[in-house]
């Protein structure tokens, strides 16, 4: 159950990860101020709601409480009507994005927090001229199926009074929603093909949730045309003139419920045209069976490594960085791996950390004892690559071809086993 309490909160903290930048509380308007209350004392709920849920070991008595001892509910409530009574405002341009956030955890469908994205997705358009608003388009493709999303950002696209880079970053994001529902259906099923030929569940409901996604999903024509729609505006956007960047954030609060963007970082933020190009390098060279894309870098002792030069050997590449705990937690396994592996298996860290000092530190430290290499805040290879989230974990089979997406824990470690086995004969 914590796993699932630090993904409600996780997506709310992932700015804080990346920018040195804070503002004092003393910023903070009234309602601002009232808006942190309220997600302060949501946070203290749910942890208390999952504490208790932990204490139980019953499974029956744990799935009841869960059930029914939920706040999600409530807090949705509070937010939506912060929302509306403070509509046009900042303050309540951050309720919607607490609402958004909330939504990005998944979860059972149409359940309270998919509610409150829903909700934030008809309002969200008053703030069509808002500095903040790419931060929060970033998570719209998170979290279950919304068709919601399509048409907040189609109507976003064509309104005549939104600001440019809004309209623009709204053509991009369009695009990733479009590509990540294709992606997500061919891995349902996927998935599914695996657990019918007798692969084991990797959690209790896994086939339900599967099942589930696919039937509330889409049809596979409408898949194709979304595909199609989604490659031909990205074609178009890397071909434009457009200067248009991601905004950095900075926080106004210390716990990153307040955001405003920091115009002197966004200068130093991908370009949506690089990003577009990252999307487009993704469909073309990093799906499950395709050759894997050459990449040569740097390591932080100095050395080269190549892709090319693992041939014969499995691969591991984390995108990863300081203070980012789901990839640090990855790190014991991958030592493990490591050890185990030790003539057939490479691992390459690529580090997204804003100073190259963390990277080397970490290398020093002998928390890293594999390939790392410093790649930088937004670097050029995890925009290449497409990277929207950290961990982002690829695995290429000794034949070069890419064989895993997305794998860790024992999902990764049976992966590696299964396509290092010949190579321990």
């Amino acid at each position: 159950m914590k796993v699932v309490h630090a993904l409600l909160f996780s997506l709310a903290t992932l700015s804080a990860c990346f920018s040195q930048e804070n503002e004092t509380s003393s910023t903070l308007t009234r309602a601002e101020r009232e808006v942190v209350s309220i997600c302060q004392q949501m946070q203290s709920a749910f942890d208390d709601y999952y504490t208790q849920a932990d204490n139980l070991k019953d499974a029956a008595a744990r799935k009841k409480y869960l059930t029914e001892k939920d706040p999600s509910a409530e807090y949705v409530d509070q937010l939506k009507e912060f929302a509306q009574k403070h509509q046009g405002t900042h303050a309540g341009l951050m309720a919607l994005r607490r609402l958004v956030l909330l939504g990005a955890g998944g979860g059972t469908r149409d359940n309270p927090r998919d509610l409150g994205k829903r909700f934030a997705l008809t309002q969200l358009i008053d703030y069509e001229r808002s500095p903040e608003l790419p931060e929060i388009m970033r998570y719209l493709a998170s979290g279950n199926t919304e068709p919601a999303v399509e048409g907040f950002l189609r109507d976003l696209i064509g309104s005549k009074t939104a600001s440019d880079g809004n309209r623009v970053f709204a053509r991009y994001m369009l695009a990733r929603w479009q590509l990540d529902l294709v992606g997500a259906h061919e891995y349902w099923e996927r998935r599914l093909k695996e657990l019918d030929d007798g692969d084991k569940l990797r959690y209790s409901n896994e086939r339900e949730y599967l099942q589930t996604s696919l039937s509330g999903g889409f049809s596979s024509q409408k898949l194709a045309n979304m595909e199609r729609e989604a490659i031909s505006s990205l074609e178009s956007l890397t071909k434009s003139s457009s200067n248009v960047r991601q905004p950095a954030v900075k926080a106004v609060d210390d716990k990153w419920l307040v955001i405003r963007v920091a115009p002197e970082k966004t200068q130093s933020m991908p370009l949506v045209t690089d990003l577009a190009t990252g999307l487009l390098f993704e469909q073309k060279h990093l799906k499950l069976g395709r050759p894997a894309p050459d990449l040569e870098v740097s390591l932080v002792n100095g050395e080269l490594w190549s892709l090319a030069q693992q041939r014969g050997r499995t691969v591991i590449i984390q995108f990863s960085f300081k203070g980012c705990g789901p990839c640090e937690e990855m790190y014991p396994d991958l030592k493990t791996l490591q050890e185990k592996f030790p003539d057939s298996l490479s691992i390459l860290s690529i580090m997204a950390d804003e100073e190259k000092s963390d990277t080397t530190e970490a290398v020093h430290s002998g928390k890293l004892t594999w390939n790392v290499c410093w790649d930088g805040y937004r670097g050029p290879i995890a925009t290449k690559w497409a990277v929207n989230g950290f961990p982002t974990v690829y695995v290429v089979g000794p034949n070069g071809k890419i064989a895993g997406r997305g794998l860790r824990g024992e999902a990764l470690k049976s992966k590696v086993a299964q396509l290092t086995k010949p190579l321990r004969k």
